[in-house]
């Protein structure tokens, strides 16, 4: 059992009748409790030792005084919240200038207040002036205390104190310490106190004034062997002080082993995972239930941190009505909002908007397309659409109102989302429970003091209100104690292990407060208020520490920011120990590793395509180029729907501009029809029948982007207009034509395989023949035509199924290069459509008729391999290899085997 530094048994026994053990933290207290408890009789009855922590004496001594009814103790004390609303409002009286960061102004201003009450520099806010001059002219600093904003900050803050009839925790201990003079409270016999590293004045005259006799009890000094363990970084120094952890309770599971990490809040998360790592591999497999780790901390974890805390506040974003990807795909497959059997419907859901390509989704949307994609599944009933129904009303009809109507209103909204959802909350989850219910029941008390709130203010205070309460789960004690310094003075180990004491980082750097004059926080070595109080402290730290075991090992970085740096000087000289590089999970990966080797089989065929699926198959010509550049992409891509999604950007995608440019252009050849139209309009008629082309193909875009500004269409237009225009100069170049076919949707099969295909356009010559059009509005090449595995397939598969087709050709149309790219046998010759004897150097295809077969052959063996399911990992060139589908065919894993 973990053992207290002092005679704890020794001095409860010695304590007078009314005595008073005092412990600095309730941590310290509870040891002293289960020593005691553990002296007792099994099954007797007997009363609890007379022993507080300083925080929770004073809290009975206030309650105390209340009981009885002391008229000055008819007061709220005020909780960190409500201090600093009235802070705000302090600040926002007292101050006519704007400020960037005025929350940690407020924060260092009730911080220098608590200073000076408890230094008892200010006994009386009320008589702030009669208090503060003389310090000032002690020091030689100005009388004008319009130069110190903090001072006009706290005159403010008082007339709100009293105009709420509260105070401070600060101005509750001075009114203790009048209890006490004035004999209020009764005296006690005898306090003793244990385990203080330090104690401001005001807590110091309160327990003197508290008793007769006041006993300050030293640790029991220990021999210690000290050596030390010099490591690379922080985490080196965590995996080193958990592997040391592991031997010395492998040894002696009974042994009471202490790891005391400096600056433990800001490393907590990762201590955790080196610790759990090491000491409990196990507890990181997603598929083991949850259970207590072997070692206790003493830094807990902000509520707004826990997977209870978090999950609440994430789902009460639904209640902001637009979101990002990204936080509605949290919010849709969050644990705790109750899914029941609908969790494919959201899947399904979230599938569709991301289809949307939207920036972010508003709640209109996202309840259109909830209702829709239930009734395309044919679902009874279902849960989803009814509850973002509700939301919604709520969030339309709800407007400002006091803290304590939202906090009614968020477990309204958390009620019907069904949170924490069906499952039986264990242990930790139903104490991260009762906290958020504090949580709740703090911001309701800020309706007092924060006045009519909107939704995005109380949203506000309860995530400041939940990130500012720590979880600290309630277990059993382990074996092992990780503990920040102050945690472990006090406390008496069998084993020590120290981290984080480098030169840089021991004894802290100082930073004063901001608001407070520096005189006045050295002189009266406030804290962090200078470097000699910082190493005043640090050596009384550290000689608790180096007295806590006899058994002690001391670490630190041998780098820290880029700079060199040993030991903390406060620690001497200790030998160094060797560094332990036992590492349990990573021995058990070596050792599957050097297992004996599995037989390896390649898997480079799926099933064949049922006669179902070859009937219409999903993805059109984009299969069989897909096919081309690497099968088992093809088959995971259009086989098994691994198809991402364009990222939405800011405006119009890519894709969407190229998609608007096909269709203001199918507008104009609908109304113009053939270039001897073209050539005879006018340039006005001509632009007016550009500019109906482009409002009408802007029109449904623009319903879809309506958070887009009139400025953004104006340039989309212009744009357009201009492409527009640059593009018909070319067309209006060519021979005679006539545009047959727009956008025309055909059913086309090869190689046992049925696609849909949507051709852009078709051109009736003059000689008869046909020229089949694509247009692209990035760069194109027509060598994708001719290769052994055809990489552009659709204007060959167009041409295949187009009898009269003698020519086919890419319409690149981009502003300053639009040109034709294309090849075929034309008896017109049109600019950058070649003859097929002149695509290639030496080009094994003479005539159209003998490129055509090699279309014919080369999209049936593609339509054969996608229908047999072939699924090489092979890429037609290395660039093919596009990184989106590597978690599915695992190409960095391959290859990392290969080598």
């Amino acid at each position: 059992m973990l053992q207290p530094a002092f005679p704890a048994l020794e001095i409860l026994a010695q304590l007078p009748p009314g005595g008073l053990l005092l412990t600095p933290n309730n941590r310290l207290r509870n040891r002293c409790q289960q020593v005691y408890a553990a002296q007792q009789e099994a099954g007797s009855c007997w009363a609890p030792p007379p022993v507080e922590s300083l925080s929770g004496w004073l809290d009975k001594l206030w309650f105390q005084l209340q009981q009885c009814g002391w008229k000055p103790a008819m007061k709220q004390v005020l909780n960190r919240e409500q201090r600093q609303l009235l802070w705000q409002h302090a600040l926002d009286e007292a101050l006519e200038r704007q400020l960037l960061n005025s929350q940690q102004l407020c924060r260092d201003a009730d911080s220098a207040l608590a200073q000076l009450l408890q230094w008892q520099l200010v006994t009386d806010i009320d008589n702030l002036d009669a208090a503060v001059e003389p310090l000032l002219e002690q020091f030689a600093l100005t009388l004008n205390r319009d130069e110190f904003p903090l001072f006009a900050m706290i005159r403010a803050f008082a007339h709100q104190l009293h105009t709420h009839n509260a105070i401070t925790p600060d101005q509750r201990d001075q009114l203790l310490l009048r209890a006490f003079r004035e004999r209020t409270i009764e005296e006690l016999p005898q306090i003793e106190t244990a385990g203080f590293a330090q104690i401001s004045p005001l807590a110091d005259a309160i327990i003197r004034a508290a008793a007769l006799k006041v006993v300050e009890r030293p640790a029991v000094r220990r021999a210690a062997e000290v050596r030390s363990a010099p490591c690379q970084n922080l985490e080196e120094e965590l995996y080193q002080a958990a592997r040391w952890a592991a031997q010395k309770l492998e040894r002696d599971p009974g042994a009471s082993v202490g790891i005391v990490v400096n600056n433990l809040g800001q490393c907590r998360a990762q201590v955790e995972t080196i610790f759990a790592r090491t000491l409990e591999p196990q507890f990181l497999d997603p598929g083991q239930r949850r259970y207590t780790l072997p070692f206790n901390f003493s830094a807990g974890t902000p509520l707004a941190q826990t997977p209870i805390g978090g999950g609440a506040l994430q789902l009460l974003e639904l209640l902001q009505d637009e979101w990002d990807y990204s936080q509605l795909r949290n919010l849709l497959f969050s644990p705790f909002w109750d899914q029941g059997e609908e969790s494919w419907l959201r899947s399904a859901l979230f599938r569709r908007l991301q289809k949307l390509e939207l920036r972010r989704i508003d709640g209109a949307t996202l309840r259109y397309w909830a209702e829709r994609t239930a009734e395309a599944l044919n679902l009874e009933a279902p849960q989803l659409p009814h509850q973002l129904e509700q939301i919604g009303d709520r969030q339309r009809r709800w407007q400002r109102a006091p803290a304590e109507v939202w906090a009614a209103r968020f477990s309204e909204v958390l009620a019907t989302l069904g949170w924490p959802g069906s499952r039986n909350p264990d242990s930790q989850e139903y104490q991260q429970l009762l906290h958020w219910e504090s949580a709740l029941e703090s911001l309701a008390a800020l309706s007092e003091f924060a006045g009519s709130l909107t939704l995005t203010q109380a949203l506000q205070q309860l995530r400041q209100i939940a990130s500012r309460t720590p979880f600290q789960a309630e277990t059993r004690d382990g074996p092992l104690q990780i503990l920040g310094v102050l945690e472990a003075g006090g406390l008496a180990f069998d084993h020590l292990h120290l981290v984080g004491f480098g030169q840089q980082q021991w004894p802290t750097a100082p930073d004063p407060n901001p608001l407070l004059p520096i005189q006045w926080q050295k002189h009266w070595k406030m804290p962090r208020a200078s470097a000699e109080r910082e190493l005043e402290l640090a050596r009384e730290l550290t000689d608790d520490l180096l007295n806590a075991s006899t058994d002690i090992v001391v670490s630190y970085a041998s780098e820290e920011d880029g700079v060199q740096q040993g030991l903390s000087s406060l620690f001497g000289s200790p030998e160094a120990v060797a560094a332990i590089e036992a590492d349990a999970l990573r021995d058990h990966c070596a050792q599957l590793a050097n297992a004996t080797e599995l037989e390896k089989v390649a898997d480079t065929q799926l099933p064949p395509l049922a006669p179902a699926d070859c009937e219409r198959v999903r993805g059109g010509a984009s299969v069989l180029k897909a096919q081309a550049l690497c099968p088992l992409n093809a088959q995971l891509r259009y086989r098994l729907g691994a198809s991402g999604f364009m990222q939405p950007d800011i405006g119009l995608s890519p894709a969407e501009r190229g998609n608007i440019v096909h269709q203001v252009l199918a507008e104009f050849w609908q109304q113009c029809g053939d270039v001897a139209h073209l050539q005879s309009m006018g340039e006005e008629i001509r632009r007016q029948t550009i500019e109906s082309a482009v409002e009408n193909s802007l029109r449904n875009v623009r319903k879809k982007h309506g958070h887009l500004p009139a400025g953004f269409w104006a340039m989309e237009q212009q744009r357009l207009l201009r492409l527009l225009e640059q593009w018909l100069q070319l067309e209006a170049e060519r021979p005679a034509f006539a545009v047959e076919k727009i956008e025309w949707e055909q059913q086309v099969e090869i190689g046992g395989l049925n696609f849909n295909l949507r051709l852009d356009r078709l051109d009736q010559l003059a000689g008869g023949e046909q020229l089949v059009i694509d247009y692209k509005t990035g760069q194109t090449s027509i060598n994708d035509w001719l290769g052994e595995r055809i990489r552009e397939p659709q204007l060959p598969l167009y041409a295949l199924f187009q009898p009269k087709a003698s020519a086919i050709a890419f319409g690149q149309v981009r502003y300053g290069d639009c040109k034709w790219s294309g090849c075929g046998e034309l008896e017109q010759t049109v600019k950058g459509i070649r003859a097929v004897a002149d695509t290639q150097k030496d080009s094994p295809y003479a005539t159209w008729q003998e490129l055509s077969e090699h279309w014919q052959r080369g999209l049936q063996l593609l339509a054969g391999e996608y229908r047999s399911g072939v699924a090489t990992l092979t890429f037609d060139r290395p660039a093919d290899n596009n990184s989106e589908l590597w978690p599915l065919n695992r190409w960095p894993e391959r290859e990392q085997a290969a080598e």
